[in-house]
């Protein structure tokens, strides 16, 4: 209930404020602009004048937009107002603007009222009603991007936490016999060459770089490895953890991946080069 209340003033507090700010606006305009009779009236009582028009606006805004919708919540309700208030509070509060302008005019103001006058006050009293439409645009167009930045965020800690988990993880690789077994987590793993009828795992052990042989191929370990994107396969006879990947380099004998924590170059063939090159630029 807390929160509710406090979301409620929150909208109540940006709608006055919005309101305030096309009062302000009519304001401006009409000193400006003059578009009523004002020469009949001193520079005091001009300025007193031209004020009423723009409390005029914000008590007629907030009696239309703020206290009716307080009065009936079930049929209106601020804080849902996205995209701005809807048709019949509109036109309710452009009719009693021009209304109240009308009698301002012409009991306050001492002025006739001719058809060119109320021409005048209707496109007046348009202006809060443009005013209003843009300030609500601007706000929904707030929100959307609000949205959008916290999906991402969210969406990019899920990618975190996906990819931590993953390669946490671990991996068995048996020998063919199943005879020989290696357990390692799938961050340790460096390299797995192929050498002959054997496969040769690079792998960290406490800060060192260990190697095992375990008689198996390459093809039924590059199976087990489908589903972690970390590892690509660089040659038809090596693959490599992209997360030890330190360069791609280029020598007269073709292309070679260098390699953190490991001395030895890793031949790139033309095959695989395409694809290394573009997981190498995604790292960068």
């Amino acid at each position: 209930m807390a929160y509710r209340k406090d979301y409620i003033k929150g909208s109540l507090r940006d709608e006055l404020g919005r309101l305030f700010i096309l009062s302000f606006g009519v304001f401006l305009f009409i000193l400006f602009f003059q578009p009523f009779p004002l020469k009949q009236l001193d520079f005091n009582n001009r300025l007193l004048f031209v004020t009423g028009f723009g409390a005029i606006t914000f008590l007629v805004a907030c009696s239309i937009l703020v206290v009716l919708p307080l009065s009936i919540p079930r049929w209106f309700k601020i804080s849902n107002w996205e995209s701005g208030p809807p048709i019949l509070l509109t036109l309710l509060l452009l009719v009693s603007t021009v209304t109240a302008f009308a009698f301002y005019i012409r009991y306050v103001g001492k002025a006739p009222l001719t058809l060119y006058i109320m021409f005048k006050v209707v496109l007046v009293c348009l202006l809060p009603l443009i005013i209003l439409i843009i300030l609500y645009k601007n706000k929904s167009l707030t929100y959307v991007v609000e949205n959008l930045q916290e999906q991402n965020k969210y969406y990019i800690s899920k990618i975190g936490e996906y990819e931590n988990k993953s390669v946490e993880e671990e991996i068995d690789i048996f020998s063919n016999s199943k005879s020989d077994k290696l357990t390692l987590k799938y961050k340790n793993i460096i390299l797995i060459k192929s050498a002959d009828n054997y496969i040769e795992i690079f792998h960290q052990e406490n800060d060192r770089v260990e190697k095992k042989l375990i008689r198996n191929t390459l093809k039924n370990v590059e199976s087990q490895l489908v589903n972690q994107n970390n590892f690509i396969r660089c040659h038809r006879a090596s693959i490599v953890n992209v997360m030890y990947i330190d360069k791609l380099t280029r020598s007269y004998s073709g292309y070679s991946l260098k390699m953190t924590c490991f001395e030895e170059k890793i031949p790139v063939s033309r095959q695989y080069l395409m694809q290394v090159r573009e997981v190498i630029s995604g790292i960068r």
